[in-house]
């Protein structure tokens, strides 16, 4: 049964008629709502799209088919714009196989406009619209159909004041020079690699891993891309297929057999018969895995008492050129990125790089290797190199 509202779109006709009407914007603001508390892959609810004169709400659940959308999302004429863009970009690219460009993101925006780390879509709508969203229905059940007025209503919020934040966004940014600093954090948004399940490195982000020894860190990655291989495939998430916890205490025992697979604290519940054969299979070839080419978890040499020292002062230099060019400190650099630098990594960091390496980057090798000092005078904090 078709919606009443207008800006409901459910048939093909709608949709279509949209696509035309949004194709001569300049501005498309994105959003989605999504599930994946029951699959591993997220199940798209809603997709919603605003530009300057109209939002709408796009019904994927009656609408089968959403490739008229790759028209608008690869036009090179509209800027699309999201808010935390990364997770709305995932299910595009899963829906859509594409990541639409060019894209904008205006959280990532807003730390370079001095606003707090990852500010929430209500915190820059009430900043930059001087409107306060309500929260009334946040936690709705958007695969239920049909949907309530004020459903509707709420998450057209989420984009329909977008395209203005945007705008005025984009003005602020090219007046202080910064507009071509955020092609480098757009364009690792819009890499499709970012949303490829990796199976053969989840174990990395497997908590309680490191008391294992690197012959168990192999069984670790094979028993780990195997649960992953196999929720993938039947689309049910992870831990219904073996926890995280289980994985741990699999690969620390290492069992050969099924009797010795189900002495551990609650195996057979979970994995019974279905998938105990393959996990025993990739025990085996874990533990097959020659020594030059096991894993192995690096341990951030930062937590050495000099390194810390190290990284403190990195921190108070961060956070003094942060404060001088009204940017949010994680912009510069995060804490991970700080800890790798600390401990001697010079390879992949942000931070090394473009306009970061100009306007703090530098400075922090300099004070890495002694030829840089930091010095309180007064309240204020002085930085002065040594270089000749």
């Amino acid at each position: 049964m078709n919606h009443s509202n207008r800006d409901y779109l459910d048939t093909p006709s709608q949709l279509h008629s949209f696509v035309s009407e949004a194709s001569r914007a300049s501005v498309l603001a994105v959003d989605t709502e999504f599930i994946r508390e029951r699959t591993y892959f997220p199940q798209l609810c809603l997709m919603q799209l605003a530009t300057p004169e109209r939002s709408v709400i796009v019904d994927p659940l009656a609408l089968k088919d959403l490739s008229p959308l790759k028209e608008l999302f690869l036009s090179e004429h509209i800027v699309k714009v999201f808010h935390a863009g990364e997770q709305d970009l995932e299910i595009i690219n899963h829906y859509l196989s594409l990541i639409p460009q060019p894209l904008f993101d205006i959280q990532l925006a807003a730390e370079l406009l001095g606003m707090p780390q990852q500010s929430s879509l209500r915190t820059l709508v009430r900043e930059f619209a001087n409107i306060r969203l309500s929260k009334t229905v946040s936690f709705s059940d958007w695969n239920n159909r049909p949907l309530s007025e004020s459903q509707i209503s709420y998450a057209l919020d989420d984009v329909r004041y977008l395209p203005s934040i945007y705008l005025k966004m984009h003005d602020s940014l090219k007046q202080l020079g910064r507009l071509e600093w955020l092609q480098e954090d757009f364009a690792a948004l819009a890499d499709t690699s970012r949303y490829l399940p990796q199976p053969e490195l989840a174990w990395r982000k497997i908590r309680h891993s490191s008391s294992l020894t690197r012959v168990q860190l192999g069984v670790l990655q094979e028993v780990t891309m195997t649960r992953d291989l196999i929720a993938m495939k039947r689309n049910l998430p992870k831990k219904w297929i073996v926890t995280d916890e289980l994985l741990i205490e699999i690969s620390r025992l290492s069992p050969t057999s099924i009797e010795e697979l189900f002495h551990l604290r609650g195996a057979e519940n979970q994995l019974g018969q279905h998938w105990s054969h393959e996990l025993l299979a990739a025990v085996k070839r874990g533990l097959e895995i020659s020594p030059e080419q096991l894993p192995d978890r690096k341990h951030p040499s930062i937590r050495l008492a000099a390194n810390a020292a190290a990284n403190d002062m990195l921190r108070v230099l961060v956070n003094q050129r942060a404060r001088d060019n009204q940017v949010t400190p994680s912009m510069l650099a995060n804490k991970e990125e700080l800890v790798r630098l600390a401990a001697g990594e010079r390879e992949g960091l942000r931070i090394l790089t473009g306009w970061r390496y100009k306007l703090v980057g530098g400075e922090l090798l300099q004070l890495l290797d002694g030829n840089l000092t930091i010095r309180l005078k007064g309240n204020s904090l002085k930085v002065t190199s040594l270089e000749a």
